[in-house]
This record gives structure tokens, C-alpha cells and sequence, in this order.
């Protein structure tokens, strides 16, 4: 029979809390556990290795200001189509109840007759 955690609130706080693979491939002392003597040939493709990681790292930030601008550019576009849109539900009401031209305040606050629909 398989026993039950007491308390799974203290052993999982949060999805963010628990370790993944990014938080090793991160740990710069996950690198540095061969028991192989240190060549020199070593120390060279180390090098070369951070400098792909640099590269990568670069670029990718890169990309990220550019996809950063590109939205900030359709959500100006979208608040002004949202802008439009609004101006134009507005009219096209205001044109239905036949208020055109006319200012809302005033026309509410005459009274109204009883409209009589003959069928």
C-alpha cells in the first residue's frame, strides 16, 4: 500500500519553485564534473563553446527587441481601429434613433408623446 504525502502544499509550492532542465543546462558548476584532468585543448573548445553560447544569446535578445517593437506597433494599430470602430457604433446609433445632428441632453429631457403603431 502506497502511503500518502502528509502536507502537498510544503512539498510543491509552485509550478515556478520546482528545478527543470533550463536551471541545469544553466548551472555553471553542472559543467565541471568530469574527474579528467584539465588539458589545455580543453580550456580552447570551452572558449569556443561560451562564444557559441554568447552568439546564440545575442541573437536571440535580438530577436526579442524586434518582436518586442512589432507588437507595441499592432496594439497602436489596434487601439486605433478600436477608436474608429467606437466613432462609428456611435454614429450609426446615434442615426437609428434619429437624433442626427441633435444633442442627446437636450432631446432627453423634452417629453416624449405616445407613439400609436396602426396595423
Amino acid at each position: 500500500m502506497l502511503a500518502k504525502p502528509t502536507n502537498m502544499k510544503s512539498s510543491i509550492k509552485t509550478l515556478q519553485g520546482i528545478n527543470s532542465l533550463h536551471d541545469v543546462r544553466t548551472y555553471t558548476g553542472a559543467v565541471r564534473k568530469s574527474a579528467k584532468p584539465a588539458l589545455p585543448t580543453t580550456a580552447i573548445l570551452e572558449l569556443y563553446m561560451r562564444r557559441n553560447e554568447k552568439d546564440r544569446i545575442t541573437s536571440e535578445l535580438q530577436r526579442t527587441k524586434k518582436r518586442k517593437t512589432q507588437l507595441q506597433i499592432r496594439l497602436q494599430d489596434v487601439e486605433k481601429e478600436m477608436t474608429k470602430l467606437l466613432e462609428l457604433a456611435t454614429k450609426t446609433a446615434v442615426e437609428i434613433r434619429g437624433e442626427t445632428g441633435k444633442n442627446t441632453l437636450t432631446t432627453s429631457s423634452k417629453k416624449k408623446g405616445k407613439v400609436v403603431i396602426g396595423y
